[in-house]
């Protein structure tokens, strides 16, 4: 069960789009509490007994989620930022069932899964490259022209995290399995998983990799097998990647010409990495060990030439890329997808410093969480921006000083947890957490360069290995605590569940309004956009759904009376006014038409919608 339940989890979680989508991870939030609620309240949970410092994260992400909350009084859309609070709930329950679960006596079980579940969706992605017809149709991909892999994911360096994560779980375990044939297993996954990051094409991918390699050789027991598995991991990824390289219509995601070359390249990187595994297991490399002091000296001795050589060495080529990343933008028009990794061009750095701007002006309260994307769009960012691809850098914004501080301190404490239960760990049980630490490493990075944690699988899949790292030293609890002290967590876990609930179902109105709409079912589609306003009163959405329907109906005064109520809603958002131009242009009404054309230019100064020249 603690092998089996971890990977049912991933794939639940991974499968449905990676649970972005917010009635997915609504309903995997109300079934993660409803599950502590009852194992709480009959006294099946906890099994374990986690060590106290696993209050500190569980502590933070429930204060961060009740400054959310506070947050409503203030915020510029009640809506986004009710999703956020829920969010943040999602996690804490996640974090909570972890460690009400995880103990000394089965954690290496549980990690097992989550190398397994992982595994199997890279594997998955990178069969949906070969064969696109049997997997659903990627919209995403067709609707912007993409050919960087994201399935299942939607978004191409979500599977690059996630791909990198896998591959860190399996080369650490690959080096300290005590079984050959598992040892084998996982260092022949490695070239595969590799070849679905490589067809990313994602930029902070390559950076993940060469954070997890790191990391997995620091925290490994056995380092000299961990770096000597990593070469042969990557020599099978370079032939399968070699392979793809040579095969345009799996390189362009046009075709799958050429997937049976690439499928017999995946076996022979995947036989490469095996027979790296049998040979370092036979050649007993386990044993492989510097004395302590000659291998401290060899480590310090490396770090400074590191620290010396790479600035003096590479100086030019850091200075040009910095210049990329910060001034320029990439005009090159090449075929080949792979061109993207060989410079640092894009917008990052001017999202994450209007993130910054956005914290100085608000310092205290912030923007209000989920709202991001109203300050982008007021300081002239062109590109549709939903967030601002920094979770730390985010949560200072749009939270302030309280709220950027718990993020810091949520993931502090997991990897304070995770280092201390390393200290305590003994023989290969060292390496196997290793893997745990290496995949919560290459997360925080991740999350720190992109939208990681609204990926909701991918962030699920890092705070879980942080939090397993952390709790592999727990205790077994031989009874459940008494009822009395067990009530709070029931009691947390209602309100919790309970508050998935209102936009939950107001999203399923709406949508089924915009379906009976879209069939000219109107009557059906009035009626649903009122469920939709009943079930979340606060949020904006509802009401422009109505609104639309209302138009179609020729109910122009009832149409502008909610576009208002929308916009009162959410005062800072460009869709409202850009509406109710159009709606007042039907009235007859010119000058409001104007006024509100004006508000949304406004608002969005460089809207495609308002300023056709900006492309």
């Amino acid at each position: 069960m603690a092998f089996a339940l971890p990977v049912v989890f991933l794939l639940y979680y991974a499968l449905r789009g990676g649970s972005y989508d917010i009635v997915p991870r609504h309903e995997e939030a109300i079934a993660v509490w409803w599950i502590l609620v009852l194992g709480w309240a009959t006294g099946l949970m906890p099994r374990a007994k986690p060590p106290k410092s696993a209050a500190v994260p569980i502590a933070a992400l429930l204060l961060l989620a009740l400054w959310t909350a506070i947050s409503l009084s203030w915020t510029s859309s009640g809506e986004r930022t009710f999703l956020e609070l829920a969010r943040f709930l999602h996690y804490a329950g996640v974090l909570l069932l972890v460690w009400s679960l995880v103990t000394r006596d089965n954690w290496k079980a549980v990690a097992g899964g989550l190398v397994f579940g992982s595994v199997a969706v890279s594997c998955l992605a990178m069969a949906s490259r070969l064969d696109p017809s049997a997997f659903p149709t990627n919209y995403i991909t067709l609707r912007f022209e993409i050919n960087r892999l994201s399935y299942p994911f939607n978004y191409w360096n979500a599977v690059g995290a996630w791909t990198v994560m896998s591959m860190a779980l399996a080369l650490a375990w690959s080096a300290h399995l005590r079984n050959v044939f598992l040892r084998a297993a996982c260092l022949a996954a490695v070239p595969i998983v590799g070849t679905a990051a490589y067809v990313t094409y994602s930029r902070a991918a390559v950076i993940d990799a060469v954070i997890a390699l790191i990391l997995v050789v620091v925290f490994s027991r056995n380092r000299w097998v961990a770096f000597i598995h990593s070469l042969g991991g990557a020599a099978g990824a370079a032939l399968a990647i070699s392979t793809v390289r040579g095969h345009h219509q799996i390189v362009e995601a046009s075709g799958n010409k050429g997937a049976g070359s690439v499928l017999l390249a995946l076996i022979g990187g995947a036989l490469i990495g095996a027979l790296v595994a049998v040979a370092t297991w036979y050649a007993k490399g386990e044993q492989w060990r510097l004395p302590k002091r000659p291998a401290r000296i060899a480590v310090v001795t490396g770090i400074l030439a590191l620290a010396i050589v790479v600035p003096a060495a590479g100086h030019n080529t850091i200075s040009s890329r910095w210049h990329e990343f910060r001034h320029e933008e990439n005009t090159s028009d090449t075929a080949d997808p792979a061109a993207r990794l060989s410079h640092l061009n894009g917008n990052r750095y001017f999202i994450w410093r209007s993130a910054w701007d956005a914290f100085k002006d608000e310092p205290i309260k912030g923007l209000g969480s989920g709202t991001f994307e109203f300050w982008w769009d007021q300081q002239g960012g062109a590109e549709f921006i939903r967030d601002a691809h920094n979770l730390y850098l985010e949560q200072f914004g749009e939270q302030g000083l309280f709220g950027g501080v718990l993020i810091l301190v949520m993931v502090g404490g997991l990897i304070f947890g995770g280092l201390r239960a390393r200290r305590r760990l003994e023989g290969d049980d060292v390496g196997l957490q290793a893997g745990l630490l290496a995949a919560f490493g290459v997360f925080l990075f991740a999350a720190g360069v992109d939208w990681i944690w609204e990926s909701t699988a991918v962030g699920m899949l890092g705070v879980i290995a942080g939090a397993v790292a952390a709790a592999s030293m727990a205790s077994p609890r031989m009874r459940a605590p008494r009822a009395l002290l067990r009530m709070p967590v029931v009691a947390i876990g209602i309100v919790a569940a309970l508050l998935q609930l209102p936009s939950l179902a107001s999203t399923v109105a709406t949508r089924h309004s915009q379906t009976d709409f879209t069939k000219n079912r109107t009557e059906a589609a009035l009626a649903e956009a009122n469920d939709a306003i009943q079930a979340e009163p606060w949020a904006a959405s509802p009401y422009v759904q109505r609104a639309l329907v209302e138009e179609s109906m020729d109910q122009l005064t009832a149409a502008r009376n909610d576009l208002l109520r929308a916009q009162r809603k959410e005062p800072l958002n460009w869709r409202q006014p850009l509406l109710l131009a159009r709606i007042d242009a039907e009235r007859g009404d010119a000058d409001q038409a104007l006024a509100d054309y004006k508000r949304a230019k406004q608002l969005r100064p460089k809207g495609v919608y308002v300023n056709p020249q900006f492309p």
